[in-house]
């Protein structure tokens, strides 16, 4: 945290040297809702992930209705998946592994750089409304799941559940995360250059949220074993991740803020 609260200070300095007419700095909070969609059949997607996003706004405001509008975004996103797994386990004792599935609410957390385009209309009352567009560059610095790991012992047959919390993804999730940003909102003026800013905003990802493959699904959604009901070999076995695994990150925002 102390590298991001470093980040936020340096933007908050930069910036509010251009602090005039043309140049409005600002704070924003946004509630959001987060989920993924899978390109391959070892992700599904299976509930939405709460998160709070916030941090710095700035606006410049280069003709009367048009600004570009950038920042420094604390983003905390991610969903609940299934993928196929094998973990160890134990069993009497001893180790063995499990095949099943996982359930993971995965938490992914951005210092996220938005660069759009923001059209308003004249000003109605004390409103201006706008829409919003453009592009977004994602810094992953923390990546986390609490999971819970259904499987199936070979030699007994007897299905059990694993819960492991706090599960460490940063190797599992890429580093860099773009997307495409369209909004809906309004600025209410409050006096002079002061403004409340408020809309909604679809956050749109379109680079591969995971950078290692995952386990070859069988027709359950869990990991391939390695013997077939009939006891020959499962030539499509291989034990390791080698299944391309791809999916995109999305979430929806409700954004409130302030510009001066």
């Amino acid at each position: 945290m102390k590298k991001t609260t470093v980040l936020l200070t340096l933007f908050a300095i930069c910036f509010g040297s251009f602090a005039q007419k043309d140049f409005q700095l600002g704070l924003q909070v946004a509630p959001s809702f987060g989920w993924v969609k899978g390109n391959t059949d070892n992700i599904e997607n299976d509930g939405l992930e709460l998160g709070l996003n916030y941090g710095i706004i700035g606006d410049f405001n280069f003709a009367d209705n048009y600004s570009f509008s950038t920042g420094v975004i604390l983003v905390n996103t991610g969903a609940t998946i299934i993928r196929p797994d094998i973990q160890d386990v134990p069993n009497s004792g001893l180790t063995s592994k499990g095949y099943g599935s996982t359930t993971a609410d995965l938490n992914l957390k951005y210092i996220e750089i938005p660069l759009t385009l923001k059209l308003k209309t004249n000003e109605i009352g004390y409103m201006k409304y706008f829409g919003q567009f453009g592009f977004g560059l994602g810094i992953n610095y923390d990546a986390s799941a609490d999971e819970d790991f259904k499987y199936e012992f070979d030699q007994s047959n007897n299905g059990a559940t694993l819960t492991n919390d706090k599960v460490d993804y940063k190797d599992e999730v890429n580093l860099l995360r773009a997307s495409l940003i369209i909004g809906l909102g309004a600025e209410y003026n409050l006096s002079g250059n002061t403004s409340l800013v408020f809309g909604i905003t679809f956050n749109n990802g379109f680079t591969n949220t995971f950078s290692e493959d995952g386990y070859k699904a069988d027709q359950d959604g869990n990991a391939v074993k390695p013997t077939l009901d009939s006891g020959q070999a499962n030539t499509e076995f291989s034990g390791k991740k080698d299944q391309e695994a791809k999916a995109v990150n999305n979430y929806l925002l409700i954004n409130l803020g302030i510009l001066f």
